[in-house]
């Protein structure tokens, strides 16, 4: 079999206004292409500038809410820190009255320690007094006074009785 040969078309040139016309609606599509997509481009912007502009709007309206929250926050830690020196300064006059305490206790103690040996040492000397006594002899009574002097004495205090006598020279007590 033969094969059969292929009929081609032969292009014809398009006429010369036909050309003109191809060539306008080709640049009209593409002025079309152009303005669309210019206009796009002009929407995106438009809605990136409002969430631009909506941001910008936040974060001034957080700037102001964390301004106010640092200013509340500076007031609140100058009064602590005034709070807190007062109350060091409590502590440090509480210190100062418990080392004064501590100091008077210790010369109390000491006090009190020289008393007791004090005391002590008098017992001591009482106690050897009164066995020297008890080791002596019974002394001879004391002459009585006489009754005359007495009468002719007249009392310092004439309203309190003394029961001392002058001439004994010997305190009643």
């Amino acid at each position: 079999m033969a094969a059969k040969k292929k009929a081609t078309r032969v292009k014809r040139k398009p006429s010369r206004g036909a050309t003109v016309a191809m060539g306008a609606a080709k640049q009209l599509n593409q002025l079309k292409a152009t303005v669309k997509d210019l206009k796009n481009r002009l929407v995106q912007e438009a809605r990136r500038r409002q969430i631009d502009a909506k941001v910008i709007a936040a974060a001034g309206t957080a700037r102001r809410a964390v301004d106010q929250q640092v200013t509340k926050l500076r007031a609140e830690g100058r009064k602590l820190a005034g709070d807190l020196k007062a109350t060091l300064n409590k502590v440090k006059s509480h210190e100062r009255a418990w080392r004064d305490a501590q100091s008077q206790i210790k010369a109390l103690n000491a006090q009190l320690k020289r008393k007791d040996q004090e005391l002590a040492s008098q017992r001591t000397e009482i106690g050897r007094l009164s066995q020297e006594l008890a080791a002596r002899p019974p002394a001879a009574p004391a002459p009585a006074p006489a009754a005359d002097e007495s009468r002719f004495q007249e009392p310092l205090f004439p309203s309190e009785p003394s029961g001392w006598d002058p001439s004994s020279g010997e305190d009643s007590d």
